[in-house]
């Protein structure tokens, strides 16, 4: 297809989720739980759609990709390499943390999660951009789309650890000895799906960006007017009961 035959495709393809969705940024669609979400076929059909929508627009970014748009990524690149060792080194704090804090008797295991996420607000947390009318896609209804079809999908960064693997290790042992360093990002290029392309073979593509855009289904042009990111920690405290201890014998 050329590129006026993309965008008439992308324009359908576009009515055709919002007629099932409804307008995610009007307040009576404006709950934890849409009809859509709940239903599994209607769900199913919107993933489906979702990812038909990023074949075709990362097909108009391999025609367009500007200079302005190349800069862009590359700036998107180096903040999410950012975030992503922060989320690696803030976690190994909060274990050694955890490790000197005074427990209760009853704790059993505890267990913790960084996460690196792109995070929808609306609608603040898509970029309007000079080229936006060129690629014709409603981009900031479909983020907030885009934010529950991905939701489940593995994620930028997630860095898990468990304390009851860990006991041998102390406060003073290293990011790596704590199963918390970076060692996906190691100097190799990620480049790969529509990463892979010339104009930007420059950029060494960090895993996080590499996730968002092959992983997931957030388009280049998606990605290049995402706005908000996060990262996000999560403590669990187990302690166990039983109301009998089984032995086997």
């Amino acid at each position: 297809m050329n590129e006026f035959q993309l965008k008439n495709e992308l324009i359908k393809l576009e009515k055709q989720i919002l007629d099932i969705t409804g307008n995610p940024l009007d307040r009576k669609h404006d709950c934890q739980f849409p009809e859509w979400i709940q239903d599994r076929v209607e769900f199913a059909v919107v993933t489906k759609f979702m990812s038909d929508r990023y074949f075709l627009l990362n097909l108009l970014f391999e025609t367009h990709c500007t200079p302005e748009e190349v800069a862009r990524l590359e700036s998107i690149n180096g903040m999410l390499l950012e975030m992503t060792n922060r989320t690696y080194n803030r976690t190994a704090e909060m274990v050694r943390t955890l490790m000197v804090m005074k427990k209760d008797d009853m704790d059993d295991d505890y267990e913790l999660e960084g996460k690196l996420v792109p995070r929808f607000d609306i609608p603040y947390s898509v970029l309007h951009l000079e080229d936006d009318n060129y690629y014709g896609s409603d981009f900031i209804r479909m983020a907030a789309i885009l934010q529950e079809t991905e939701k489940h999908k593995p994620v930028m960064v997630d860095v898990y650890c468990d304390l009851s693997r860990l006991i041998e290790k102390t406060p003073s042992s290293t990011d790596k000895e704590l199963e918390c360093s970076n060692d996906l990002d190691d100097g190799y290029s990620w480049a790969e799906g529509p990463l892979w392309h010339p104009k930007l073979s420059h950029i060494t593509i960090c895993h996080a960006l590499h996730a968002l855009c092959t992983h997931m289904n957030w388009s280049i042009p998606d990605v290049l007017r995402l706005n908000d990111f996060s990262i996000e920690f999560k403590l669990s405290v187990q302690q166990f009961f039983y109301q009998k201890k089984n032995l086997i014998n």
